[in-house]
């Protein structure tokens, strides 16, 4: 799931149910953020 945030709430939610694209995203994600994410498995 991602978040967008606007004056500090979520202001929108949008969730990925393909777990190949989302270990894709996830990957895509590692190489930009080398910090450890949040969500390790779907």
């Amino acid at each position: 799931m991602t978040f967008d945030f606007a004056n500090g709430r979520i202001a929108t939610v949008r969730g990925i149910a393909a777990t190949t694209r989302l270990a894709r995203l996830v990957e895509v994600w590692r190489q930009h953020e080398p910090d450890t994410p949040r969500i390790t498995q779907w």
